[in-house]
């Protein structure tokens, strides 16, 4: 089944080679499938200390943290479920008028941990990770009732 050729190298019969193939494919298909368990969804938060409301430096920087914080969550949410997106056009006399698009996300994000928190200058920046061994987890999370739930002013960060 082995040949020299006329430069000295081998050559393999095709009866050899189809049968090789075959169980080499065949041997490729039983191959325990590669898991994904180190997996981990990042997020990263950015907030300036200067556009935060607050009497004092340091309160500013509190709500700095709380801003970078809140939006690395919203950064992990759009990963996980998605990014609604709604679009609105206007035409008039065959002439775009008006065109805009609207991003929602919501969703409920458990079992993400912090993995750093730094400031930058005037920037503070919060990094999230979440695991993919706790998205089984995520489906049978749902919101508790709005009485049940704690209700704090509404502040606005940025």
């Amino acid at each position: 089944m082995l040949r020299l050729n006329q430069y000295g190298h081998f050559i393999v019969a095709l009866p050899v080679l189809v049968s090789v193939l075959f169980l080499s494919a065949c041997s490729f298909h039983n191959l325990p499938k590669e898991t994904v368990e180190e997996y981990e969804f990042v997020a990263v938060g950015y907030a300036t200390m200067d556009a935060q409301k607050g009497a004092t430096d340091d309160i500013k920087m509190l709500n700095a943290i709380k801003a970078s914080k809140l939006e690395a969550y919203k950064e992990l949410a759009e990963q996980v479920y998605g990014v609604m997106l709604s679009s609105e056009n206007s035409v008039k006399e065959y002439q775009l008028q008006s065109n805009g698009i609207k991003g929602k996300v919501k969703g409920l994000v458990r079992g993400a941990k912090v993995l750093r928190t730094y400031h930058e200058d005037d920037l503070y920046i919060t990094e999230l990770g979440l695991n993919m061994k706790t998205l089984p987890f995520l489906k049978d999370a749902e919101f508790a009732d709005s009485e049940a739930v704690i209700k704090v002013q509404s502040q606005v960060y940025y």
